[in-house]
């Protein structure tokens, strides 16, 4: 099995095949680092998407009746098919997203199997609980047919992290990927069709978000729908399905801070922080794409970061000495591109460090770089860039931290740099995110993960992820 190249005509994946849907119009693919085609999808039509939902209705009722451990199985064979295939995956994305050969295996291949595996891992204690309350047993139950839309910039992590869950729990899915980075998904799809998924279970549209993804969205059949994405496009989807009672689960943007609160952790915590905003350059949700540290320390916070900057190397992601690669698409790079430009010309936000790009002339880079902002206002401060660029605000005490962390529409994730287990808790308590870890501790990757706020709602990943998948129904049994 191999990503497809070209013109791809049979771009339709249905009842476990791949066969041509209805469109006439191509949607293509290009590779990031070189902005040359590497592949041209015909487009789905809302016809199309009748057709994935009809199969994925037929197939869901014969699945919820597998059982829970035979349907764990699938999940988890699905993911050791794929880690056969984890060259042409890295290979695929790379093209795909820009991703770096240094990060490529870890961040998207490596990620997206953990997803899989790891929602194996948990899936039947979830799937299986049963609560007595008083004379009535609670019980859950699949929730019927998924519609699912996944971002562009991990494309195998993001699938995995809504097809794997919905496919354990019994649910079956119609799956529509970024239309400017599709091609993963063809393996997924490949995947679970060989480690023994039902014809119908999984069924994949592609095409433009305007038209293939707002039907997916506002179907009549679909019973949930899971989406990942920008917050405007996020609303539409909650609207959308609105007009059906369909409920939904939104992963939206963030706006992450690292907030300093112990001195002594400055210098690891902006080392670590560059390398969060940076990875997958900057096109991550959870990306921290703020640091706060105590004013007397910018100083320091602003040298350390120059000395972290010296070490980055922009280029070919194919280069094993790069450590940032190209962004994922042109309109991408361009919005990226913009955000510096007013950022420049904004008061109280000055340039901290900044490489240059101007000798890569082909694909879609940006110069990353480092600001401080004084006005927590700044369109740099409360924009989510999705790049690689990294904003440091100076704050007078632990409340002005506080205050300047939760001062934007966002509330996804949080680090707090302190060894003090209570004072840890104790802000982060206060912070209206979805997750916070202190200091340097690793990512716990099966615990739940998701936002409030402009963030969105509902979870993914572990048991919460399986939990989104799965109805209760309350049994109360005649008492003689």
């Amino acid at each position: 099995m191999a990503a497809p190249r070209g013109i791809v005509d049979d771009s339709l994946w249905l009842d476990n095949a791949r066969v041509v849907p209805s469109g006439t119009s191509y949607e293509p693919v290009d590779d990031s680092a070189t902005g040359e085609e590497i592949a041209r999808l015909r487009s789905a039509t809302t016809e199309d998407v009748d057709r994935a939902f009809d199969s994925a209705a037929r197939a869901q009722r014969q699945w919820a009746n597998v059982s829970p451990a035979d349907r764990v199985a699938v999940v988890g064979k699905a993911a050791d098919v794929l880690a056969g295939m984890a060259d042409d995956l890295a290979a695929t994305m790379q093209a795909e997203v820009g991703t770096v050969a240094s990060q490529v295996h870890g961040a998207q291949v490596g990620l997206g199997l953990a997803a899989i595996r790891l929602t194996a891992a948990s899936a039947l204690d979830a799937i299986t609980e049963r609560e007595r309350i008083g004379g009535s047993d609670v019980v859950r139950e699949p929730a019927g047919v998924v519609g699912a839309i996944t971002p562009w910039n991990y494309p195998l992590f993001q699938v995995a992290l809504k097809v794997a869950p919905a496919i354990a729990a019994g649910c079956a899915v119609v799956l529509k990927p970024a239309n400017v980075a599709p091609l993963t998904t063809f393996l997924v799809a490949e995947a679970f069709a060989e480690a023994g998924l039902p014809a119908g279970v999984l069924n994949v549209v592609c095409g433009s978000g305007g038209s293939v993804g707002s039907a997916v969205a506002g179907h009549a059949r679909a019973d949930f729908v899971s989406f990942t994405g920008s917050v405007e496009t996020g609303r539409k989807v909650a609207m959308s399905a609105a007009q059906w009672g369909t409920r939904t689960s939104l992963e939206l943007g963030g706006k992450s801070a690292a907030i300093v609160l112990d001195e002594d952790k400055v210098r690891a915590a902006v080392r670590h922080t560059i390398a969060s905003c940076f990875a997958n350059a900057g096109q991550t949700c959870a990306a921290l794409s703020r640091l706060i540290v105590p004013r007397h320390l910018l100083d320091v916070a602003e040298d350390v970061a120059r000395e972290a900057m010296a070490q980055v190397v922009v280029g070919d992601p194919a280069d094993p000495a790069s450590t940032v690669g190209p962004l994922a698409n042109q309109d991408q790079r361009d919005r990226v591109a913009e955000h510096l430009r007013v950022a420049g010309e904004t008061a109280g936000v000055r340039t901290v460090a900044s490489q240059d790009v101007s000798h890569l002339t082909r694909g879609w880079y940006v110069p990353p770089t480092v600001l401080v902002a004084d006005d927590p206002g700044a369109p740099i401060v409360q924009e989510e860039v999705f790049g690689p660029v990294l904003v440091i605000q100076p704050a007078d005490d632990e409340a002005h931290a506080i205050e300047l962390a939760e001062a934007t529409r966002f509330g996804l994730i949080a680090r707090v740099w302190t060894d003090d287990a209570e004072r840890f808790e104790s802000v982060a308590r206060l912070l209206r995110v979805g997750g916070v870890i202190q200091s340097d501790a690793p990512t716990v990757w099966d615990a739940p993960f998701g936002g409030v706020k402009d963030s969105g709602y509902g979870r993914e990943r572990g048991a919460y992820g399986v939990e989104e998948y799965l109805v209760p129904k309350s049994l109360q049994p005649l008492v003689r």
